[in-house]
């Protein structure tokens, strides 16, 4: 694994314990995500001070929801008028950075939704741009602050030597959309097995090695092969059932890890006839105890969608109050950028962003 693992361990505890300053947060974009990212924020002890839509109904219909909030229709009025510590860029792909530059350039601190940029280029700009202004900026890799994906980083040492990932994406989030615009849903979904894959991959993943097929529209199929593990990753619009797993392959035993719900668990890799008979009851049995656990744990603890965005914005958050550094580092995210950037060139994806 990469040494984010352990920032991110450390980082789950809520900053209310270290710090009493109350973070003041705006959120540009208040739909479906924005709304997701102002109930994390304010679980994680935020004040929502702002929200800003180009639909000024819709911002204010969010801000209604929380005592401090006011609403804008631009991010510039938004600067002008009201003062912020964080801001969360929940907007379309091409309004990132231009908005990013925005919040960088005023000291925001900023949490920006996958993908960042639309190239690596302008990652890696807007990352320097961060660095130089003395704010950090997290990508919305929520993933990896999922209890199942914690959870796997405490099997592995049962599965041996770990020889094959494999990512599985069926999405419905391209339903009502045709050709073109499936393909840039499905290309939008490509950092969360690559950060899945960055943080597991000892060294991280490179952009050397990949190979990409785009079989229809909203569909593709990405191979790579480091010197001792295979990756696959598969995305499609079109198949059903929905599905969002994570398959971690060792030479005694399987980490499984459904990321719709937060959960994983381990297959055995043990060999005998009468283990290979239980098998099939076996693996629905484990598959359905730890899906019931995580079910209870997420009703207890409000984690009704997004699992993993709680607990990321909660561990940005207490790195902004205590100066540390960011829970998902510079290097990861801009490998990911990366290596997505390659994977879009090799489909001739990359000359619609």
């Amino acid at each position: 694994m990469t040494n984010s693992s352990a920032k991110i361990e450390s980082n789950n505890t809520s900053y209310h314990s270290m710090e009493t300053r109350r973070l003041k947060i705006g959120i540009v974009g208040a739909g479906l995500m924005g709304r997701w990212h102002a109930k994390a924020a304010r679980r994680a002890g935020g004040r929502i001070n702002a929200i800003v839509d180009s639909n000024i109904e819709t911002s204010s219909r969010l801000a209604g929801k929380y005592s401090y909030a006011k609403s804008f229709s631009s991010v510039e009025r938004m600067l002008n008028q009201t003062k912020i510590d964080v801001l969360h860029i929940c907007t379309p792909l091409d309004t990132h950075v231009d908005i990013a530059e925005l919040a960088l350039d005023a000291g925001i601190n900023v949490v920006i939704e996958k993908p960042i940029t639309p190239t690596a280029a302008e990652t890696e700009r807007i990352l320097k741009q961060a660095a130089n202004n003395g704010v950090i900026i997290c990508a919305v890799h929520q993933f990896l602050f999922q209890e199942g994906v914690q959870k796997a980083t405490r099997l592995l040492s049962q599965i041996g030597r770990v020889i094959h990932i494999e990512s599985t994406i069926c999405s419905a989030g391209a339903s009502g959309f045709a050709g073109r615009q499936r393909d840039l849903i499905a290309a939008d979904i490509l950092p969360h097995p690559l950060s899945l894959m960055q943080f597991f991959v000892s060294g991280g993943v490179s952009e050397k090695g990949w190979m990409m097929e785009r079989v229809d529209c909203g569909e593709f199929r990405a191979f790579a092969k480091t010197s001792q593990i295979s990756l696959s990753i598969f995305i499609s619009m079109n198949a059903r059932p929905t599905e969002c797993s994570l398959k971690i392959v060792g030479t005694e035993g399987t980490i499984h890890i459904d990321m719709f719900h937060g959960y994983s668990f381990l297959e055995s890799g043990k060999i005998s006839r009468t283990h290979k008979i239980l098998h099939p009851f076996l693996f629905s049995a484990s598959k359905f105890f730890s899906a019931t656990g995580n079910l209870s744990r997420r009703i207890v603890q409000r984690e009704l969608a997004s699992p993993g965005l709680y607990k990321m914005i909660n561990s940005f958050y207490r790195s902004v109050l205590t100066h540390s550094k960011c829970p998902i580092s510079r290097e990861d995210i801009l490998a990911v950028a990366i290596v997505r950037d390659k994977l879009l060139q090799s489909v001739g994806l990359d000359k619609v962003f």
